[in-house]
């Protein structure tokens, strides 16, 4: 009975021929059947893989961490997280409160000589008070004080005025003082007390 032995492909991976463990399929076939071997060639066989390096994962590692650091500084220097309490004094000690002081002049044209003055504030002509009043809502109602004011100035250019728009009044009322003085008799009172004080250092 014959022994037919199939040829069969060496099972190593070779990789080069320069490799200890490289040995001819024809040198194998002889070995197998002729059970010895020689010497001068090895039976040990080796099989060289080639090493598949793995990736470090260190990199990644410390982009995530400086990501994470990163954010969390970020977000404790602009005060979402951390120092509570110290923003809550902080906002406490500074809220500072506007004063709203009343105009006692509302709601009233003083006319004193030829001064105009539209709820305390002096008014230069009668086009800059037309140029006010052409704004208001009609129905709205104005007080007129009479200090010492200018009966054509009153009676012929500001009444009229006051009823072409529908703006409602009543009689001017005729008052001693209301307080006001116009930016002309500030400057005549300035001037005064400037000559007063040289004088008297003379």
């Amino acid at each position: 009975m014959s022994e037919e032995f199939e040829k069969l492909d060496s099972p190593l991976v070779v990789h080069k021929e320069s490799d200890a463990s490289y040995l001819e399929t024809a040198n194998i076939d002889v070995m197998s059947t002729s059970g010895k071997t020689d010497e001068n060639k090895t039976n040990l066989v080796r099989h060289r893989f080639k090493k598949t390096k793995k990736k470090s994962k260190l990199p990644y590692v410390i982009l995530l961490l400086v990501i994470i650091v990163s954010v969390v500084c970020a977000l404790y220097f602009s005060g979402v997280i951390g120092n509570r309490e110290e923003n809550t004094t902080e906002n406490t000690t500074n809220k500072t409160y506007a004063e709203v002081t009343e105009n006692r002049f509302e709601g009233v044209i003083t006319v004193k000589g030829t001064y105009i003055f539209f709820e305390g504030e002096e008014i230069d002509d009668m086009a800059a008070l037309e140029r006010i009043l052409k704004y208001l809502d009609t129905d709205t109602t104005y007080v007129i004080q009479d200090e010492e004011a200018d009966s054509v100035l009153l009676t012929q250019e500001i009444i009229p005025l006051l009823d072409k728009y529908g703006i409602k009044h009543g009689e001017p009322t005729f008052i001693i003082s209301s307080g006001l003085k116009s930016k002309y008799e500030k400057a005549a009172e300035t001037s005064s007390s400037a000559s007063e004080s040289t004088s008297a250092a003379n």
